[in-house]
């Protein structure tokens, strides 16, 4: 269980990220993407999401890279971004 700033338990890393918007998820990460490529390897998502409020970035970066990067070309990259801010929607990032 984790104590938040706003004096709530939460338990689920799915309820913990409810106050970051999609707003802060698209400045995060424009800043994660290193070398601004615009694509993003599985270390600049696992800085992303450290950043977001994740418990477990690395397992979580590795879990979105397996249901986001289509082409396993090892970037998230184009219409892939599209499914990253999707995924994170749907782990309860940005909600």
């Amino acid at each position: 269980m984790i104590y938040s700033k706003k004096t709530t338990f939460v338990s689920r890393e799915k309820d913990f990220p409810q106050t970051v918007t999609m707003h802060k998820i698209m400045n995060v990460l424009k800043e994660a993407d290193i070398n601004k490529d615009g694509h993003f390897n599985k270390e600049e998502l696992k800085h992303a999401l450290k950043d977001l409020g994740s418990f477990f970035p690395g397992w979580r970066a590795k879990r979105a890279f397996r249901k986001i990067d289509a082409n396993n070309d090892g970037q998230i990259s184009g219409q892939e971004i599209d499914s990253l801010f999707e995924y994170l929607h749907s782990r309860g990032f940005g909600k």
